[in-house]
């Protein structure tokens, strides 16, 4: 395949070694003299392991090639890739001029060629770019159509510095945003041979993604030094906690708890996270992100209490109180803070949750429960059919189905879902998730 690559920096050269050792003709395009006749010489403008003798090999049968030219790239590619960057701008954002630039200078050169490559972006951008800006800077400058004329595609890369070419060959996923079904055929067919989780999604999810792999490779870092600083000052070797902790793969280092949903409670987290912050400070210790975490969790109670509060319902049913299902744990559930300040706001509330009754209760859950909720029995009800003429339900619990969440729907009730019931259209008038 003829894959011409926008912006050869370090994505477009290792992306360029690659796809040339893979048999294909990679035309680089840069508009920066010294790179383009390094690349035409079969040298390598980067440093990067197995990088210089990728490009040497391709130069040397006569699959490279490097311009400066945007219509001479364009012209005859079967695919163009856009590695171009996105530095920060002055105001801290995102710095698209790149992007917007080397896109008009694509459309216009398929609009006058009469070619029509597969157009593929592959630099870090925020939702949203392809679909308000890419696209439309496409179709603009071309004259032309995606979707009918032409395909333009998101895809993000995952390559770390040191490991790159590995990093290509052996990515942890493959990712397609497309705008139509089918718009990625021709960059998938290049990944037939792979073996990593390949997913088409939408141009935003897509976009996403790559943020969402960022800021969490950026949050681990942060939380294993803020956790190093506080197990030296109790004169722990960190590194032998980490390994520890690495080796739970069940909770720890798994899917577990990072799906979106509601904000935390229980007996453990609220508690044990205030005790190492209390720890923490005593120590002179500077925990700038686990302090965070409670700001963050008292946010997600206030934004879904406002969320309610915007719709002016004059009854509130909730499907679930305790921290989470098949418990009567209720110490520190953000659901009986979501309760409290619902009541507070005049709200009549009805509340089903089969696992809490009022007899059993004992203890620290007894107490907690009585001091903010002191007439939880008037609130409680043995039935799902008692919410149904609520204005607003709240699903805190996954313990109902689709068919009764299409009822409660039906019936006239606004539906509120922080745990993603299956079945559910998140386009269903009436519906709501809590991050969907």
């Amino acid at each position: 395949m003829r894959i011409s690559i926008f912006g050869m920096g370090y994505v477009g050269v290792v992306s360029g070694a690659c796809l040339l050792r893979d048999g294909h003709a990679v035309c680089g395009v840069d508009p920066v003299e010294p790179k383009v006749r390094d690349l035409a010489e079969g040298r390598t403008p980067i440093q990067e392991p197995g990088v210089a003798d990728l490009l040497a090999a391709g130069h040397a049968d006569g699959r490279l090639t490097a311009t400066t030219d945007p219509a001479a790239g364009v012209e005859s590619a079967d695919m163009v890739w856009v590695c171009v960057g996105t530095p920060s701008s002055l105001e801290k954002g995102i710095d698209l001029s790149h992007v917007e630039t080397v896109m008009k200078q694509i459309g216009d050169a398929i609009g006058k060629s009469g070619s029509r490559p597969l157009v593929v972006l592959r630099s870090t951008v925020l939702p949203g770019t392809m679909e308000k800006l890419a696209i439309p800077a496409l179709e603009k400058a071309s004259g032309l159509k995606i979707g009918r004329d032409f395909h333009a595609v998101f895809h993000p890369e995952f390559l770390r510095e040191g490991t790159a070419v590995e990093d290509f060959d052996h990515p942890p996923k493959i990712v397609v945003g497309e705008a139509a079904p089918g718009a990625g055929d021709r960059l998938m067919s290049l990944y037939e041979s792979f073996t990593a989780p390949k997913h088409r999604v939408s141009l935003g999810e897509a976009e996403m993604v790559k943020y969402c792999d960022n800021l969490f490779h950026a949050l681990k870092i942060t939380f294993a030094n803020e956790v190093g600083a506080i197990a030296r000052s109790a004169g722990i070797d960190a590194r032998r906690v980490a390994e520890v902790f690495c080796s739970d793969t069940k909770l720890n280092i798994s899917p577990r708890y990072l799906r979106p949903g509601f904000a935390f409670g229980g007996s453990c987290l609220p508690k044990d996270l205030r005790a190492i912050l209390r720890y923490a400070t005593l120590q002179s210790i500077q925990t700038p992100m686990l302090r965070g975490m409670l700001e963050s969790n008292k946010a997600q109670i206030e934004a879904l209490v406002a969320r309610v509060c915007a719709c002016k319902p004059k009854s509130v049913g909730m499907v679930g109180l305790a921290f989470k299902p098949n418990t009567d744990d209720m110490r520190e559930s953000p659901y009986v803070a979501v309760a409290k300040a619902l009541i507070g706001e005049g709200v009549q509330l009805r509340i089903y949750d089969p696992n809490v009754h009022v007899n059993n209760l004992i203890g620290a859950n007894k107490a907690m429960v009585e001091a903010a909720l002191g007439h939880l029995n008037a609130l409680l009800t043995d039935s799902l059919d008692d919410l149904a003429e609520s204005d607003v339900i709240l699903i805190n619990h996954a313990t109902v189905d689709a068919a009764q969440v299409r009822q409660w729907l039906d019936g006239g009730a606004c539906v509120l879902d922080l745990t993603g019931i299956d079945g559910v259209d998140y386009r269903t008038e009436r519906y709501e998730g809590i991050a969907w």
